[in-house]
């Protein structure tokens, strides 16, 4: 009889020898059980590393660079519509386009992680892809003859709502669910690091898609902009459908009556609320960085380039957030809450000038980009490799009514009160909720090691 270890929550092992105590078990005897509990056991540990799961690490790199990366640079789309084609409408309603990508982004995972357990994650990123390529398509432009001149498709609010919101976040939420859920099956030591990279895709693309769209919308306008976007994000979700890959046997799903049982236990549960909390003040210069940029006197390109310097800033961030693995995952995560809390305290609520703003997008986006990284390694630690996809889906589904209603609750403060009092008041609420979300995070942390300064 082989020895059964545990590693990661009891998921590493050997399965016992069914010939006699001599006899290996083999690859065929392996695939004829047909207890999937089994064949995860028989797979030994997560490996940490090797060639196929730094493929999933770049898969979601890629995918993260395209959707997420596409959803941090809304604020571009925020003040281009707000001074163009929905200039009639408040910052609140606009913002809501971009609430409902993060809303279903998030929110869907509820029901995508059992489609992940079931089936791997191909058969939701390819029609992924296609949702994703159809919104912005739809939102670029159609020929019409005889000038063959590209004219929009959106021009009226609810067209811009269903195509750039709610279809941009079916396919977002797609593609992320299964994308993030696959490195959680290779790697456990070191989770931080491989979640940090994975997340740089993201970062990159919140860098590049503010400054690509500017120049595109002033050099072809804004319908063979969105058309561009369109053929970019083909090719990249394309090659990352063909990086992502999992590592465990595929398995039943848990019956619906036990979906909410994770928040049964106390680490889970106080992660969750943390994370809602976040996911409800962090993303507030996310959107209204570039209108805050313009009210105090910044050029049009440079407004439009502070959420390029805000994502370049995450950039630096996400790749601290891998060190999270020697200095403690929670450690890391109630360190940066704090830290974002503080600086949207302390520097967002007084901004009064351009430079000013500048920094502070450099300073925010690197400690919000420790924040949201280490975000997706806290709540694998808290999960065994069997029950990843299960435990990502409801945290982040939980969440997604918190991000839903962040972006319209700044943006009501920003209406109601004229100048720099709507954006003071949006920085207040903003935050004071990332700062409380530190005492639900240590309440995680010290549920799992009583020790408070014990690295976890």
């Amino acid at each position: 009889m082989a020895e059964k270890g545990t590693h990661g929550g009891g998921e590493a092992g050997f399965v016992e020898a069914k010939d006699g105590p001599d006899t290996p078990t083999t690859d065929s005897d392996i695939a004829a059980d047909a207890d999937p509990l089994t064949r995860t056991l028989s797979l030994g540990p997560p490996p940490d590393g090797g060639r196929d799961a730094w493929l999933a690490v770049l898969g979601t790199s890629l995918t993260g660079f395209t959707q997420f990366g596409l959803s941090n640079s809304f604020g571009v789309f925020q003040a281009y519509y707000e001074r163009g084609p929905l200039a009639a409408y408040s910052p609140s309603a606009i913002s809501w386009i971009g609430s409902m990508q993060m809303f279903l982004m998030f929110f869907c995972g509820l029901f995508l992680g059992r489609i992940f357990d079931r089936h791997g994650p191909h058969v939701l990123m390819i029609p992924g892809t296609a949702c994703l390529v159809l919104s912005l398509m739809l939102t670029s432009g159609k020929r019409r003859a005889p000038a063959e001149q590209l004219t929009p498709v959106c021009t009226q609010y609810y067209q811009f709502l269903l195509a750039q919101g709610v279809l941009f976040g079916i396919g977002s939420t797609l593609l992320f669910h299964p994308s993030v859920a696959a490195p959680g099956q290779w790697f456990a030591r070191r989770r931080a690091r491989a979640m940090g990279c994975a997340s740089l895709g993201s970062g990159l693309g919140g860098v590049v898609w503010p400054i690509v769209v500017r120049r595109l919308v002033v050099e072809i306008g804004f319908p063979w902009t969105m058309r561009a976007l369109g053929f970019i994000a083909l090719g990249v979700c394309a090659a990352a459908c063909v990086c992502v890959r999992t590592r465990l046997p595929r398995k039943t799903p848990v019956p619906w009556s036990t979906v909410l049982a994770p928040m049964g236990e106390a680490p889970f549960a106080l992660l969750t609320v943390g994370t809602c909390l976040v996911m409800w003040g962090m993303y507030m210069p996310f959107t209204f960085l570039a209108t805050n940029a313009s009210r105090l006197g910044a050029s049009p390109d440079l407004s439009f380039y502070t959420l390029a310097l805000l994502n370049a800033g995450s950039l630096g961030g996400r790749v601290v957030s891998m060190l999270g693995d020697k200095w403690g995952r929670f450690n890391t995560m109630a360190v940066s809450a704090v830290l974002s809390g503080v600086v949207l305290l302390a520097f967002w609520i007084p901004l009064n000038s351009v430079n000013a703003i500048l920094a502070f997008a450099v300073v925010y986006g690197f400690v919000s980009g420790i924040l949201i990284s280490i975000c997706f390694a806290c709540v694998q630690q808290v999960a065994t490799p069997k029950d990843v996809g299960r435990k990502v889906g409801l945290m982040w589904a939980i969440a997604s009514f918190f991000s839903l209603s962040g972006p319209p609750i700044n943006g009501a403060f920003i209406a109601r009160f004229d100048g720099a009092a709507g954006y003071r008041y949006a920085g207040v609420f903003s935050g004071v909720v990332v700062l409380a979300s530190t005492g639900f995070t240590v309440a995680s942390k010290l549920k799992q090691d009583k020790r408070l300064f014990a690295v976890v």
